[in-house]
């Protein structure tokens, strides 16, 4: 019967697996969670086979009562035995079809299915081994209720039929009441027997069931394995092209999610999320494998195991920091915590996420933009929650600090644990700007920024913060935040912080300039601020510091001009930086006039006065020196007088603000200037005037010397040799009291006060040795005073002084010369005075002795070889022996000689004159010698003279002249 109805088997089994009723009893999927099986997948639910494509055929439809009737009459009318089976199983199929679709009419009314039955059973009276038959008995007593009686017909499929298309069900049916039974292993069996049959429509759920019968049997690692084969299967984990769960059919989908809360159940038992990875396959971990995580924290979570669920998302997110589903797997995991009430544990989970994707990591590097927009859906609430945080937590501890000043070591772990949690805050706050910097909290989460910064006392980087608040989002969105003025005004004060703490000379000027730049802004920005005008001054008084003082000028100058007009210490400052700048850049006038309108205000008690009068003398007193430093590049010695005028004019009106130290250097200057255009007697007013204010000044010493020209300018020498005296008393430097006393006795011999040169040249000579030619032209001098004054004593004191100095310089030598000279010309005078008179023994031996001294001291002057004084002295030499020979032959002749005797007498005298007289030609002749040297003065002129008398044959001879010719050349 088997080979005859193989074909018809074929037809009908497909028609059978079709078929919508469904099997009741032990058919279905067990539920871990209730303890119950899911209905429906059964015979009824499986998928129908595919049959052949057969040729579109248009059939007229038929109704079935009408059709069983038919089949009725075709059975009643036929008695061929083999027709009538067939006839006969139509008939139990047609009855089939009916009742199933009263029962797809009527869901809720009860459909008997005991006619189909009994039809079967008659069927298989007749062909039990029939597997068709079996299996469509089975399926009717199922539907009718009787399990048992299905499960017999299945049954008796097995034992007849091993090969029958049917076996698969077969199996998984058995296998399934065995497992009701709750024996397990027996179940298995049949599951694993299924699977054994291949590609089948049982296939994945005897898988499945094959897993929970080794999970019922306590062996939950087959049990997971079993599983986790029947996902590889659900989700083509081998397969090219994997399947994704959310796309699986509705079925498929149940069945999956089902396999993945059981095999939450067994990681569970075998200790957890940390044995997931011991099932992964030797190529590596699934595609999947954040599903089996899942399952296992959502089972956690249920169960109110909340940390351990957390715990499992979390170890997922560890392993695989990188996946595509490690961040909503890290979300879950704190929607878990925050499920559970664990607020200390969600806010480090928080800040992981955030550490491991936020735009600072290596997470959103590698991301692409729509993981980005998905990671900011929840990087936007937390970064805030978590910045905030921070702040408050930053902010408790600071206050704890302060409380806890009386315990140092308390204060300082609050103070560095409160730093710590301002910069975290900021760091926060900045990753949400950076990550969202379009977004209307951006700004204020700015500010928020720069706040903990500055608390955290990283005053730079809270100076940009607050500077991006104040102008920056302004320039990019056309509209100031709400705390731009506050941000703006703390910028500037940070930018103070920085330089004040700032130790490299570069940067301190760098944050000088911002803080000054900032000021200036904030005041350009925001005028009408309280805040403002004082901003603005303080940016003046910046720049002036850095010696910018064009900018000082113009930022004085703005504030000058502030509306409402500044308060009478804002305008003193600006007064005094307008004041300062212009003197700086050498613009006097127009400091001169500040610092008037300052002094102006000024009582002569305040504490700044004395300096601001100086200030403004100082004004006058520089225009003054422009004009003589120009004065001195004139060319024209006429140019300089007018603007020289207008200079004295400068620095006279110095003094009108009050007598300084100022005051009178610029009278000084003045007198200075008034003695160059020698306005002698303003010049001397002005002397007066100053030694009468200022006696113990350092410059009035000095004074005496610029009186000395005024008294020589005025032709007073004798003013001019006292005022030199005071010098010469009183003044510090040596070389001025010197000089000053040297000037002073040629002033007093100027003036004929000859007592009072020649107290100043001797004081000269004592104080002064050196140098050592101006003392000797002092000696000098007093040998010519005393000349007139006609002491001849002190004169030849000085003389004999004079003729042993050893000075070495020519001047020295001839002054030498000259005493000597003088001093020899004495001793000549006294010898030619002597007269030979009798006794005449005794007087030629005095003349003699006069003699030898005028000689000795004509020698000494030969000695020094001063051409000067050498022909005189020679002269004088050979006339002392020409004057001894005549005044031999001159002398008083002895009375009472006889003729003879007399002329005896007489050849005595000549024998004696004669040497003498020869001594003196010889002595004439060797000093007109000296004109062969281009010598040929009175002294060798009068040589000449006394040879002429002496040989006259030889040298009293008429001049000849000799004309000399050019052509000779």
């Amino acid at each position: 019967m088997k080979s005859a109805h193989l074909r018809q088997r074929h037809t009908l089994l497909a028609l059978a697996i079709c078929a919508s009723t469904t099997l009741g009893g032990c058919s279905g999927i067990f539920n871990p969670g209730t303890g119950k099986f899911h209905p429906g997948t059964t015979l009824a639910e499986l998928p129908a086979s595919p049959l052949p494509k057969e040729p579109l055929v248009t059939m007229p439809q038929v109704e079935l009562p009408e059709l069983i009737g038919s089949y009725e009459k075709a059975l009643a009318a036929n008695s061929d035995p083999k027709t009538r089976r067939q006839i006969q199983l139509r008939l139990a199929d047609l009855e089939m079809e009916r009742l199933e679709q009263l029962q797809s009419d009527n869901p809720a009314m009860a459909v008997a299915y005991g006619e189909a039955v009994r039809h079967y059973e008659a069927l298989l009276q007749t062909s039990a081994d029939d597997d068709y038959l079996a299996y469509r008995l089975a399926r009717a007593r199922a539907l009718d209720g009787n399990t048992s009686g299905s499960l017999a017909a299945l049954e008796n499929i097995v034992d007849t039929a091993p090969d029958s298309p049917f076996i698969a069900e077969a199996l998984f049916r058995r296998g399934e009441a065995a497992f009701g039974r709750k024996q397990y292993r027996a179940a298995e069996r049949d599951f694993a027997a299924v699977l054994a049959e291949g590609d089948t429509p049982f296939a994945r759920n005897a898988r499945y069931m094959l897993g929970w019968s080794q999970f019922k049997d306590a062996r939950y690692r087959e049990a997971n394995e079993s599983f986790l084969t029947l996902m590889d299967d659900l989700l083509a984990e081998n397969e090219p092209r994997r399947r994704l769960l959310g796309k699986l059919e509705q079925g498929e989908r149940r069945l999956a999610n089902d396999t993945l809360r059981v095999l939450a159940l067994g990681y569970n038992y075998l200790g957890g999320a940390e044995v997931i990875e011991s099932f992964n396959p030797d190529k590596g971990p699934r595609a999947y494998q954040h599903l089996l995580y899942h399952g296992l924290g959502d089972w956690y979570a249920e169960s109110e195991r909340y940390r351990d669920g957390a715990q499992t998302f979390l170890t997922y997110v560890a392993r695989y920091p990188q996946s595509d589903e490690a961040p909503h797997m890290h979300v879950r995991a704190v929607e878990i915590l925050q499920q559970g009430n664990f607020p200390s544990e969600v806010i480090p989970a928080k800040r992981e996420y955030v550490t491991r994707y936020g735009i600072r990591s290596e997470y959103w590097q590698n991301a692409k933009d729509s993981q980005r927009d998905l990671l900011k859906v929840q990087l936007k609430p937390w970064l805030e929650e978590l910045a905030r945080f921070d702040h408050a937590r930053a902010q408790a501890l600071a206050k704890e600090a302060r409380g806890a000043r009386n315990n140092a070591r308390v204060a300082d772990k609050a103070l560095r644990e409160s730093r710590e949690a301002f910069l975290a805050a900021a760091a926060l706050y900045g990753e949400f700007v950076e990550t969202f910097p379009a977004d209307e909290q951006a700004p204020e989460l700015t500010f928020l920024m720069a706040e903990s910064l500055n608390d955290a006392g990283e005053y730079a980087q809270a100076f940009n913060a607050y500077r991006r608040v104040a102008w920056g989002y302004t320039a990019e969105k056309g509209i100031a935040p709400a705390r731009a003025t506050e941000a703006g005004y703390a910028a500037i004060l940070m930018a103070g912080e920085v330089h004040k703490r700032e130790q490299n000379p570069e940067r301190v000027n760098y944050w000088l300039d911002m803080k000054t730049e900032t000021s200036l802004r904030f005041a350009d920005t925001w005028p009408q601020d309280h805040r403002a005008l004082a901003v603005q001054l303080d940016a003046a008084h910046n720049l002036f510091e850095q010696y910018r003082h064009q900018e000082t000028i113009a930022a004085a100058e703005k504030a000058a001009a502030w509306q409402p007009a500044p308060n009478a210490a804002q305008r003193r400052s600006i007064l005094l930086l307008l004041g300062h700048s212009y003197f700086e850049i050498d613009n006097f006038p127009a400091a001169e006039n500040a610092y008037t309108q300052l002094l102006a205000g000024m009582a002569s008690t305040d504490p700044e006065y004395l300096n601001t009068r100086d200030r403004l003398q100082s004004s006058i007193y520089k225009q003054a020196e422009l004009i003589l430093k120009q004065v001195q590049l004139t060319s024209d010695s006429l140019e300089f007088v007018a603007p020289t005028e207008e200079a004295i004019a400068l620095l006279l009106r110095v003094r009108q603000s009050g007598r300084s130290a100022i005051a009178a250097t610029a009278q000084y200057d003045a007198i200075t200037q008034l003695v160059r255009l020698q306005r002698w007697p303003e010049a001397r007013a002005e002397v007066a005037d100053f030694r009468q204010y200022y006696p113990d000044h350092k410059l009035t010493p000095s004074l005496a010397a610029k009186a000395v020209a005024i008294y020589q300018g005025m032709d007073m020498p004798e003013a001019a040799a006292g005022e030199l005296m005071a010098l010469a008393n009183n003044d510090s430097d040596p070389e001025v009291r010197r000089s000053s006393l040297y000037l002073a006795a040629e002033q007093f011999e100027q003036a004929g006060n000859t007592a009072r040169a020649i107290d100043a040249y001797r004081q000269y000579t004592r104080q002064w040795q050196e140098p050592a030619l101006q003392n000797l032209e002092a000696q000098y001098q007093l040998v010519s005073l005393y000349t007139k004054a006609g002491n001849q004593n002190e004169r030849n004191l000085w003389l004999k002084s004079l003729s042993g100095n050893r000075v070495s310089e020519p001047r020295g030598r001839y002054l030498a010369a000259f005493a000597q000279s003088e001093l020899a010309e004495q001793s000549y005078a006294q010898f030619e005075r002597l007269a030979l008179t009798l006794p005449l023994k005794q007087s030629l031996k005095n003349k003699k002795q006069a003699m030898e001294t005028t000689v000795a001291d004509y020698k000494k002057v030969l000695g020094f070889g001063i051409a000067e004084f050498t022909t005189a002295a020679n002269f004088r030499l050979a006339e002392v022996y020409r004057q001894l020979s005549r005044d031999l032959m001159d002398s008083q002749r002895p009375n009472g000689l006889s003729p003879l005797e007399l002329e005896q007498y007489e050849i005595l005298l000549e024998e004696q004159a004669f040497p003498f007289e020869e001594k003196a030609i010889e002595l004439h002749e060797a000093n007109i010698q000296r004109t062969a040297d281009g010598v040929y003065d009175k002294w060798v002129k009068n040589s000449f003279s006394s040879l002429e008398n002496l040989l006259p044959a030889r040298y009293r001879k008429p001049e000849s002249t000799v004309e000399w010719s050019d052509e000779a050349y």
